[in-house]
């Protein structure tokens, strides 16, 4: 009775982030225009498009087995909103707050799974990709914020500076790339996410050299073969775990 509800709440939720308000497919289809910023284009679209929207779609093709969406999500929404601070990017806490709120609609599902961090079981060669990218991706957060707190052109989308959210995509991967190596039941969810976006997002740096919210060239190179390991570990550790 209630599945139904769920899961077409869900798909709303994700067109939202998709296209309106959240502009994360919108802004994905400009990371190839130069008369764009066309990395904080992707940073955004990326997060709002696969992190989040993803997580939704997930959801609405199963409430009851939602666990690792619900993770990411909030995640995610804690991401967004320690950016916000950092940056000073106060708008970006209203970003914060909805995502959160909207995640923990779905602890309502009726006979759902527990939604909790357990029980784990590192996976070495996950966890071994997914600390290499501890420091690349604090730096460049830590980047970002300084960028957003001195004011630098770039982006603003429903009044977000696009700066505060590129940090925020930045620690969301660090941070789930950890969880997807430390609980077998997100891995290959969470796994793959994260691996799209920091493969994409390398590739788009890659690309434009130069670019606001770029990196330079070797390091693009970097987030692309981290992303992919990220992704390769992730699925041979799931295949494994299932024999």
């Amino acid at each position: 009775m209630w599945n139904p509800a769920f899961r077409g709440l869900a798909l709303l939720f994700a067109l939202t982030w998709f296209v309106f308000p959240g502009f994360g497919l919108i802004d994905l289809s400009e990371t190839w225009d130069p008369a764009w910023p066309v990395v904080l284009e992707a940073g955004w679209g990326l997060l709002f498009s696969v992190l989040v929207g993803g997580a939704f779609i997930y959801i609405a093709l199963n409430p009851r087995r939602a666990a690792p969406a619900i993770v990411q999500l909030l995640v995610v929404a804690g991401a967004l909103a320690l950016s916000a601070a950092i940056a000073l990017e106060a708008a970006a806490v209203v970003l914060a707050v909805v995502l959160a709120a909207e995640a923990l609609v779905f602890l309502g599902v009726p006979e759902r799974e527990s939604v909790r961090l357990g029980p784990l079981v590192v996976q070495r060669p996950l966890a071994f990709v997914a600390a290499l990218g501890l420091v690349p991706w604090s730096i460049y957060a830590w980047r970002m914020y300084e960028a957003n707190r001195a004011g630098i052109p770039g982006d603003n989308t429903i009044g977000v500076n696009h700066y505060a959210v590129q940090g925020a995509s930045a620690l969301g991967l660090a941070a789930l790339a950890c969880i997807a190596a430390a609980w077998p039941r997100g891995r290959r969810f969470i796994g793959v996410c994260v691996s799209l976006v920091a493969a994409y997002l390398g590739l788009v740096s890659l690309a434009w050299p130069g670019a606001l919210g770029g990196y330079r060239p070797p390091w693009s190179i970097l987030s692309m073969a981290w992303g992919v390991g990220i992704a390769a570990c992730a699925l041979l550790g799931h295949r494994r775990m299932s024999r």
